[in-house]
């Protein structure tokens, strides 16, 4: 699969998209590193598990630190849904 966002990208993100609902699979999520709380992960949601946890996956698995390496997080850990791509000017679009 190729990679939806790469380094330099500018995101919005709706921070109230999971009032209503949780995160669903393919959806691109904000979630911070459960091993760095300071630092912010932008990953697709893999899995979703009956317990309320996620499995957070890249699109490039030999390139990313994602589930698979510091295992599911609870969807109340995400802080939002990125939407779309403001910059650069040539990559401006809606995420999928």
């Amino acid at each position: 699969m190729v990679p939806t966002l790469a380094p330099g990208d500018w995101l919005l993100v709706d921070p109230l998209a999971y009032r209503d609902r949780g995160p669903a699979v393919g959806d691109i999520v904000v979630a911070p590193d459960p091993r760095e709380p300071a630092r912010l992960l932008v990953k697709r949601v893999g899995g979703a598990a009956a317990d309320g946890s996620l499995e957070l996956r890249g699109d490039s698995p030999d390139a990313s630190t994602d589930s698979r390496t510091f295992g599911p997080l609870p969807a109340s850990a995400v802080t939002g849904r990125a939407w779309a791509r403001y910059w650069p000017l040539r990559r401006v679009g809606l995420l999928r």
